[in-house]
């Protein structure tokens, strides 16, 4: 394959992996990042809202996000290395790699929001919309989208340059 990802590709892996490591790392080191905290300055400014919205963020007891946070150091390796890749003209393995790791990451955000909404919305539930929306659905909801565009384009690629 001689083609190279986008440039809007490139830029969505190497932007979307430093939030990535940032929520982890947020997850990780609870209640150490929590506001307040002796990391919390870190993270304060972002979370102090969300902590509000999404109680499951705060729940020390919540070991599913703590397991989505393991997952997003892993995908964050994947993308490391697709970019790694990419800068060495190695375009099919950058492809592979980002169609690997774009997929884990619509799929666990899809994962953590039929989990809240099948358990019943116990961490989301206590809000009204407007902060549902605006600090949950929209901002998981991007983690969704863009990486499942991103899917689809290295999907096709690599199904046509296999053909």
């Amino acid at each position: 394959m001689n083609t190279p990802l986008p440039r809007w590709v490139v830029l969505w892996l190497a932007l979307s992996t430093v939030v990535v490591i940032w929520d982890a790392s947020f997850v990780l080191c609870r209640p150490l990042s929590f506001p307040g905290e002796s990391l919390g300055f870190i993270w304060s400014f972002a979370y102090t809202i969300y902590l509000e919205v999404d109680h499951g963020y705060a729940d020390l007891e919540n070991q599913f996000v703590s397991s989505l946070g393991i997952i997003s150091f892993v995908e964050a390796i994947v993308v490391a290395i697709a970019l790694w890749a990419h800068t060495q003209a190695k375009h099919g393995l950058a492809h592979v790699l980002t169609l690997m790791a774009t997929l884990s990451t619509g799929t666990k955000t899809v994962l953590f929001f039929l989990f809240e909404l099948l358990s019943g919305t116990p961490s989301i539930g206590h809000n009204e919309w407007i902060p549902v929306i605006m600090f949950w659905i929209i901002p998981n909801g991007i983690w969704i989208v863009v990486p499942y565009l991103i899917v689809a384009l290295t999907s096709r690629r690599l199904i046509s340059a296999t053909a």
